[in-house]
This record gives C-alpha cells, structure tokens and sequence, in this order.
C-alpha cells in the first residue's frame, strides 16, 4: 500500500492498535470513522478525531478496518456503500512468502508469517505473531489471535474464529463460521459452524 492518509474504521482499542500498525507502515491517520456507537462521534479518541461511519469521503476514501469483531461483514458492507474503500494493511514486520496472495481489506499484524503459496482472503485478520504454513487457504473474514499457529495445506472457512494461541494441525479443514477456542489443539475436522476447546480440541 503507497504512503498517504487514510481512516481507521472502530473507535475502539483494536483501532489505536490498528492506527499504529497504519504508522509504522508509512500512513498517516486522518480519522476514525464510528460504526456502532453515536456517542463517540464529536469526540477525539486514541488523540483522533471521530467522525460518522456514513459519512462520504472528501478526499482519499481508503479505509482500513479496525475492528477485529469476527462478525464485520455488516460493517464492511456499509464501508462500501458510503463510498469508502477497504485496502489491506501488512505491517512492515511480517513476513510473506512472495507466492501468498493477500485479499482486499486483509489486516496483516507485526510477527505474522506466512508460508509459500498459501491465500489469505478478503477482510482477514491476522493478528501479531500468527503462523500460517505453505499451500493454506484462510476464508475470507476469519480471524486468527495473535499467536495462532496453522500448519500446511490447511483449510479455514470463511467467517472462522481462531482463538489466542490456538494450533491447527496439517491436512485438516476448520468449516466456516467454526469457532476454534484459545490454546486449543486441533488434530482433525473441525465442522461448519462447531466451536472446539482443549487439547486435542472436541
């Protein structure tokens, strides 16, 4: 992504973390644009102002999601229908093979590495020091925690939920909407829209 201004979507505390992550790769903030609260529009948070989600853009109308809410499509969707557009963010402290292929709207956290020929999708959150190996597929809109780990030629649906440190094992497929808990241990299958805890995760 080129240097300029952009806004951060959220108010909240995954916004100012967000908001530096945008600095530490060469943007600057212009604001942050609320999409829940009212209240907080007006008000000046993490030393930024706050303005409305619908509100047009004015000038450059890039936007980077700062919401690590699993459920953001919504938001997404009225990003886009306010005239908005999401760009992906990678951090300059991550790594990517230069096979990956990254979609529109990614967030990409500092520590992250990912592996030879793998796809994250659109709106997916990797968040700091997260794994994923070589040839996986992550769905779009799934977030890993900072320090999940997902080995090679992994599956992860759309909508997935990984927790804080939890670990998936290779050659397994995690269904979409599935949600894997934190430190939990993944060893085989995970169905569509299940939630699994402990090790080996059930």
């Amino acid at each position: 992504m080129t240097t300029g201004a952009v806004h951060i979507v959220g108010s909240r505390t995954f916004a100012g973390e967000v908001a530096d992550f945008a600095r530490d790769a060469g943007l600057s903030i212009a604001g942050l644009l609320e999409p829940l609260d009212p209240d907080r529009i007006g008000t000046t948070i993490h030393d930024l102002p706050v303005k409305p989600l619908e509100r047009p853009p004015d000038s450059d109308p890039r936007v980077i999601i700062g919401t690590g809410d699993p459920k953001r499509r919504e938001i997404v969707e009225r990003v886009a229908a306010a005239g908005w557009k999401p760009v992906s963010l990678i951090h300059p402290a991550a790594h990517l093979a230069p096979s990956v292929t990254v979609g529109e709207g990614a967030l990409v956290g500092p520590g992250v590495v990912v592996g030879a020929y793998t796809t994250i999708g659109e709106h997916v959150v990797l968040g700091r020091g997260s794994l994923v190996g070589h040839h996986t597929t992550i769905g779009d809109f799934a977030t890993l925690g900072p320090g999940a780990n997902v080995a090679g030629n992994v599956q992860v649906g759309e909508d997935v939920f990984i927790g804080i440190g939890a670990v998936i094992r290779d050659h397994v497929t995690v269904g979409a909407d599935a949600v894997v808990a934190m430190g939990a241990v993944v060893v085989g299958e995970v169905e569509a829209g299940a939630e699994v805890r402990g090790l080996p995760a059930r």
